[in-house]
């Protein structure tokens, strides 16, 4: 498991079924949200978070997977409210070299993906935009296929995410900004995002230069 920045996602074979099962994913490289980025007047200290990622691609989609350890699940929202529960979300900057600056944009994203609450609220995606004003924005329509499945120690997520919902044809030894980052609640019944943390120390939301890197091989 590498600590690190930069990412890399491994060209596959074959396109992975998406249904939350990781057994498809053993030999690609595995990346740790291993700093603490935010956390709510609520966290009481608990250090119960861990995830875990892998990222492979090929000509239509990049595909997720994580394995996020965590002790109380709690997840009772939909839509643009996911992040306030147990979920994982990444930013990328899809024009990194047009536009490296301190300030969202059009071609910056967030998609956030959630295990729902393995009961009645199923797995589920939800996509932001920049803006040219710099702020960030609901952007529904997307086509992201989600799956999870309950874990002894958490959740396994898959997510497959259209290259075309980012804007992007994807080739071999493209470099795009990128942010991998898990959200903690731990107070059943609640909607709060407690805990944050990311595979970048420096990450914040509105900053595509705290981002690391994600770059196709």
């Amino acid at each position: 498991m590498q600590i690190t920045a930069d990412v890399v996602a491994t060209r596959l074979g074959s396109e992975p079924i998406i249904d939350g099962q990781l057994a498809e994913w053993p030999t690609l490289p595995t990346y740790s949200s291993a700093f603490y980025v935010f956390n709510a007047a609520s966290w009481d200290g608990t250090e119960d978070l861990q995830a875990r990622w892998q990222l492979g691609w090929d000509e239509s989609h990049l595909y997720i997977a994580v394995d996020v350890q965590d002790d109380i699940h709690v997840q009772t929202q939909s839509g643009n409210q996911l992040f306030r529960g147990d979920s994982v979300d990444i930013q990328f900057d899809t024009d990194r070299s047009g536009d490296f600056g301190p300030q969202l944009s059009p071609d910056d994203y967030q998609i956030t993906l959630s295990p729902g609450d393995f009961a009645a609220l199923p797995p589920s995606a939800f996509r932001f935009r920049g803006t040219a004003a710099g702020t960030i924005v609901d952007a529904p329509g997307h086509s992201v296929s989600v799956a999870a499945q309950p874990s002894p120690n958490g959740y396994t997520l898959e997510a497959a995410i259209p290259w075309a919902d980012l804007g992007l044809s994807p080739t071999i030894g493209m470099t795009i900004g990128l942010a991998l980052n898990a959200n903690d609640n731990d107070t059943p019944g609640t909607a709060v995002q407690e805990v944050m943390m990311s595979h970048i120390a420096t990450r914040t939301l509105t900053d595509p230069t705290s981002w690391g890197t994600l770059t196709l091989r």
